[in-house]
């Protein structure tokens, strides 16, 4: 029955090409046919094995397992083929040993099992090997463990320890494909010696059933202290005697009706004689007297028939029945009995995909839960992370990172992760794109509030300054200095304090294209007023000399060209911005959760080149009111104009930094917060002090203090 002892009669048999039929030697090597020519066999060759303890690991997504064997000669083999095929769905083999049944080479094979993570293994072993290795086992305290067993596994509670039974609760069996045996359990039922008297197995076969002896030279021995009954032949057979035979499980004796139908089959072919229908060559057929051994071989690998079972049986060009398997529940019932269930089949004569059919609520686990056990080296990465294999570690073992940013996974146990597409962004899990959210600067939102709330009360107190000036412009400190130069510059600061609303909001081509250049107009407008205020001063104190040439220039003349000149120069740049470059409204194409939506440069050298002219009028103004504040303080404006040009320059040379390193809605922020500032550096340095004087004491606001008849001391 077995592959050692198969082999040697199937060598001497080939050579007169005499067929022989195994029932249960499952070598690899039989399938050699030109080895061993007329060998055939009922049952699957092991090289099925690997596919089909696979094909029961990917059922159950057990994708970490280990592997042991009994050292039989084919070991290596299985080991390779096992691997490969676990490889194919994506499963590692953590160790795989071989068992010799030395005491030190089972120690060995228990410490990996203890050592592994892997909470199913493979068995492709004797039961005398895993008898050994359960005692061994079972002194380590590993009994959490899921076996599958191969079909080289006899399961027979009868010949395994205690240890091995209990390490086998909850586990898996692959076992030779059986069905029922037509008639035999009523032939076993009616069955009597009287029918068979010559046949001495019958006799054996009774008293063996029924605990009976038959009187002769070699009766059965009765057990200590049991009195034997002599057999009669004429005892009746009953349901509970029949019940010892197993007649549920049939697995050997299957195979061997399949064998023995088959030779029926080919006998009754043979006795047929359908002329040109025979399997030998030109269609001839063998006669009944004259068979040769060859003849009946070529008659067997032709047989074709269907069992009781309805599936079709005939021998492969590999000299087998097509591989079909059972699976097998092994446990312990409540009452601590050995138990076993089929659960399952695997038949590779269905479609690819379609060859495991399994019931796996059948299934009774060691936990006893319904839920199947698991056996990964690592867990599922979760929703929003990606695999990463770890280095020196099988590829079933890895460590899950964290998606990259923009990108999200919505599967368990991805490789890779899917990047958002570019209007949207991952949502905090990183398990969905959700679109991106519009950012700019809003009145809704606080800064936008407190910015707008600011510009409007900078407005409002320029536009009161101005009509303090305009309510007391017959008053010496209004009229001192130019009046209308401080008319224009409280109007140029108003018209800067409405400046930051075509910032606030979402930008529109409008906005974009007229916020840059209208704030650089305006300010351009409020230094070159500054400036000439500071010249009026200088040109009115050198006016006074008699010798002096600036005398003809003391008028409002000069102030006036300064002004007109130096913003018309602005203009003529900011004009050439707008019509050759626009600021155009843009969204940002950097990666992030939000759009920012903001106005284009249109040209960035423009832009600092209309900030550099401006901040050149400043410097120029600081450099002479700076130079003038020496002059007598009656007329002298000049220390407060130096005062209000550091503030505007160190406003605005803090404002590049702060603008470059800016972001977005930020970007917006600083640009107000340095008009504002600026604006108002301007407007309190030069006109609180005169309002103080104007509003708390007037009496110091007369023609005598301006002519220095009196003591003033700003």
């Amino acid at each position: 029955m077995t592959s050692p002892e198969s082999e040697p009669m199937a060598e001497l048999l080939s050579i007169y090409k005499v067929p022989q039929i195994s029932h249960g030697s499952q070598h690899p090597q039989f399938s050699d046919h030109r080895r061993f020519p007329s060998f055939l066999r009922t049952v699957p060759s092991r090289a099925h094995q690997p596919q089909a303890m696979a094909k029961i690991l990917l059922y159950f997504n057990w994708t970490w397992v280990g592997l042991v064997g009994s050292d039989s000669g084919t070991f290596e083999w299985m080991d390779q083929e096992f691997q490969k095929e676990v490889g194919k769905h994506g499963g590692c083999v953590s160790f795989s040993k071989r068992i010799n049944g030395h005491v030190n080479n089972v120690g060995d094979v228990a410490d990996a099992i203890q050592t592994s993570t892997a909470k199913v293994i493979v068995c492709d072993c004797y039961h005398i090997h895993f008898i050994i290795l359960a005692k061994a086992l079972q002194e380590k305290n590993i009994t959490n463990r899921i076996w599958v067993l191969s079909s080289s596994f006899l399961l027979n509670p009868s010949i395994l320890s205690r240890e091995a039974r209990d390490m086998l609760n909850g586990s898996l069996s692959l076992g030779i494909h059986s069905g029922p045996v037509p008639g035999l359990e009523h032939f076993l039922s009616t069955l009597s010696p009287a029918m068979y008297p010559d046949n001495h197995l019958i006799k054996l076969f009774w008293q063996e059933l029924l605990g009976c002896t038959w009187p002769g030279p070699k009766p059965v021995h009765p057990q200590a202290g049991r009195v034997v009954q002599n057999c009669t032949g004429l005892e009746q057979l009953t349901p509970t005697h029949l019940s010892v035979l197993k007649l549920d499980d049939l697995t050997a004796t299957y195979q061997i009706y399949l064998a023995t139908k088959a030779f029926l089959v080919a006998y009754q072919n043979l006795r047929a004689n359908h002329p040109g229908e025979g399997p030998l060559p030109g269609g001839t057929y063998a006669k009944a007297g004259d068979v040769r051994p060859w003849q009946v071989l070529q008659y067997l690998r032709n047989v074709h028939f269907t069992s009781q079972a309805q599936e079709e049986i005939f021998f492969t060009k590999d000299g087998e029945v097509q591989a079909v398997f059972d699976i097998i529940s092994i446990y312990l019932a409540p009452d601590h009995t050995w138990q076993t269930a089929k659960v399952g089949h695997l038949d590779f004569r269905e479609p690819l995909g379609k060859e495991l059919v399994m019931n796996s609520s059948a299934i009774v686990w060691a936990e006893g839960s319904g839920k199947v056990p698991l056996s990964v080296c690592s867990e599922k990465c979760p929703l929003g992370t990606r695999k990463s294999n770890v280095q020196g570690r099988p590829r079933c073992c890895f460590e899950c990172l964290s998606c990259p940013r923009g990108s999200i996974t919505n599967i368990l146990d991805k490789v890779s992760c899917l990047k958002c597409p570019e209007d949207q962004w991952p949502n905090n899990e990183k398990v969905q794109c959700i679109p991106k959210i519009l950012d700019f600067l809003s009145y809704k939102e606080p800064l936008g509030m407190v910015l707008a709330c600011c510009t409007t009360l900078f407005f409002l107190l320029a536009l009161t300054i101005l009509g303090i000036f305009i309510w007391h412009h017959h008053t010496p400190i209004v009229r001192a200095n130019n009046h209308r130069l401080s008319y224009l510059l409280l109007c140029s600061l108003a018209l800067c304090f409405l400046c930051p609303f075509m910032f606030i909001g979402f930008p529109v081509p409008l906005t974009c294209a007229l916020r840059q250049a209208t704030f650089g107009i305006i300010f351009t407008v409020c230094v070159s007023t500054t400036l000439a205020k500071t010249i009026t001063v200088v040109s009115a104190f050198r006016a006074t000399r008699p010798d002096t040439r600036l005398r003809k220039w003391a008028g409002p003349s000069l102030p006036n060209a300064l002004l007109v000149g130096f913003s018309l120069i602005q203009v003529i740049l900011c004009m050439f911005w707008i019509i050759g470059w626009p600021p155009v409204p843009m969204n940002s194409t950097e990666a992030g959760p939000k759009v920012i939506m903001m106005c284009g440069a249109g040209s960035s050298e423009l832009f600092y080149t209309m900030l550099s002219y401006l901040g050149f009028l400043a410097l120029v103004s600081l450099v002479v009111a700076f130079l003038a504040r020496q002059l007598p303080d009656t007329f002298n404006e000049a220390k407060h104009i130096t005062l209000s040009m550091l503030v505007f320059s160190c406003v605005w040379i803090s404002f590049i930094p702060a603008h470059l390193s800016a972001r977005g809605k930020d970007t917006v922020a600083v640009e107000i917060f340095a008009i504002l500032a600026s604006g108002a550096g301007l407007m309190c340095c030069l006109f609180f002090p005169k309002c103080y004087i104007i509003l708390l004491q007037p009496e110091k606001n007369t023609r005598d203090q301006m002519m220095g008849k009196h003591h003033f001391k700003k």
